[in-house]
């Protein structure tokens, strides 16, 4: 009796595993591994990969990144732009539908830009200049800035769009609740079902504007595998068609073994960045943090990375538009130079705290190499681990010196996003309290100027400004690395974007 019910239950497991096995393989399946579950699919109010993970793939955007050319923008809901001071005038494509068969408008741009600008979370911030937005026809939207700016066709290139409809029927908390956990867009694939705990699935919208490519994945489903250690054994098992946030060890040696190939590409800007407290002794005094940019050791973070990274010389990475990363002196370990430095601040012997979100291997491991670098000239950094909200409420409170995150921008051209954020009064990320009233006036400046030549020696005096403050010491500007099955076709890394997958490009080569 015993070995008949254990033969069952073989027979029951083994075929279990075929199953999934084989599920996983279907050619018109696809099944990504993400590193969380969504807290919510509000285009509105995505704000980490994984939600960007759904939200990039249902809405579409009225212009499109190009991500072979980062000086380009490309037609998408918008066949045509113009801009004539600060009034933009966009052209609708034609005959777009949203998911349930309702058709796309200038009233859905007006209702998309009007409740996100309400809500002023997510990536408000990359349209905040926005003043109004007119309705002209049911084709043509005209939206007024604050002040001209150059950027706001290539900002939009990150704003999807969702139904007039849709708001006005959830118009009692801005439609905060059902936006939350529905999908309504007009883009490549539509929202199905979310098994909380489990996967959201998609299927593709056959009747989208855009192009697949050939053999195209009808289905796709988006299973939440917070380990990354099961995400690398899925995705080398054949359990997933592709996963984020491979571990770089594993990534490195699935991609070399038979049956995968490697995708490599630009990351967003720098990763571990550490921001330094202007305003608390002894990080306040800017020869001091000149020691600390001097004595940190470059060469350990990146190969930490395995050599997939460089160190940064400043705020603005190469591939951005009008960088002027190139020409910047390169950043390095000089621990006589910062010995001198640390002379002329007068703080010898000094005690320093850095506080680290929890959860980021590559953010401890950066703040232990910040610890043994400054300990070689006599500085002693004492490291205080915390949840995300705790670790950078303790550096805006003055209650510690340093604190480690990323420097990013969802921007693929406007930099002064990005400047905004991270370095002027009263940007969320500017966790070192970091001012200057030029960088505050080039900031302002930079989007009312059309000359791109222009704009890239103002981008250069803006970067030469953070970057001589010794505010931040950014450890390295890794690549990222991704492991995808031969079987698979069309991934490609967005380097103005969270880490995600364009379903609508990825293809079945079996």
């Amino acid at each position: 009796m015993l070995s008949k019910v254990m033969g069952t239950a073989l027979t029951l497991l083994t075929s279990t595993f075929i199953a999934a096995s084989a599920f996983a393989q279907d050619p018109a399946t696809f099944v990504y591994a993400d590193a969380g579950e969504p807290s919510t699919i509000d285009p509105a109010k995505a704000n980490v990969n994984w939600e960007f993970t759904v939200t990039r793939n249902v809405y579409d955007r009225l212009v499109d990144f190009d991500l072979d050319d980062p000086s380009k923008l490309l037609p998408a809901l918008a066949t045509q732009w113009k801009q004539e001071g600060t009034a933009w005038t966009f052209t609708l494509r034609e005959g777009v539908t949203f998911h349930d068969g309702s058709p796309f408008d200038a009233n859905d741009v007006k209702a998309t830009l009007d409740r996100l600008l309400k809500i002023g979370q997510g990536q408000a911030y990359l349209v905040d200049d926005i003043a109004s937005v007119t309705v002209v026809d049911p084709k043509t939207v005209r939206i007024e800035t604050k002040a001209p700016t150059v950027f706001l066709a290539s900002n939009l290139s990150r704003i999807e769009m969702i139904a007039d409809e849709d708001v006005a029927k959830h118009k009692d908390d801005l439609g905060e609740a059902w936006f939350s956990e529905n999908a309504n867009g007009t883009g490549p694939y539509a929202f199905v079902a979310w098994t909380r705990g489990t996967q959201i699935e998609l299927k593709r919208n056959d009747k989208w504007w855009g192009k697949f490519p050939a053999k195209p994945f009808d289905r796709v489903l988006d299973r939440f595998v917070a380990d990354g250690a099961n995400r690398a054994r899925g995705l080398e098992g054949g359990e997933f068609d592709l996963a984020n946030f491979v571990p770089l060890d594993e990534a490195l040696r699935i991609g070399g073994t038979s049956g995968f190939h490697m995708i490599e590409g630009n990351n967003l800007w720098a990763w571990p960045a550490i921001y330094l407290n202007m305003d608390l002794a002894p990080t306040n005094n800017k020869d001091f943090r000149n020691a600390l940019v001097k004595a940190f050791d470059y060469s350990a973070m990146v190969q930490s990375f395995q050599g997939r990274a460089e160190v940064g010389r400043g705020p603005i990475p190469a591939w951005f538009p009008g960088s002027p990363e190139k020409g910047a002196p390169e950043i390095k370990t000089d621990l006589d130079a910062a010995k001198a430095a640390l002379a002329a601040s007068g703080l010898a012997n000094a005690t320093m705290k850095c506080s680290v979100p929890a959860g980021f291997p590559e953010f401890r491991f950066a703040a232990t190499v910040l610890q043994s670098s400054a300990a070689q000239i006599g500085v002693t950094v004492e490291i205080e681990e915390a949840p995300f909200v705790e670790a950078i409420t303790a550096i805006k409170t003055d209650k510690s010196n340093c604190f480690i995150l990323g420097n990013a921008n969802l921007s693929p051209q406007d930099a002064t996003k990005f400047f905004s954020a991270h370095y002027l009064k009263g940007g969320f990320y500017n966790s070192g309290k970091f001012f200057d009233q030029r960088l505050q006036d080039l900031v302002a400046k930079l989007p009312t100027v059309e000359d791109p030549a222009e704009r890239a020696v103002l981008l250069k005096q803006a970067a030469e400004i953070v970057v001589d403050a010794h505010a931040i010491i950014w450890t390295a500007r890794p690549k990222t690395v991704v492991p995808e099955p031969d079987r698979i076709g069309g991934y490609r890394i967005d380097p103005a974007e969270y880490i995600n997958a364009r379903f609508w490009e990825l293809y079945s080569k079996e």
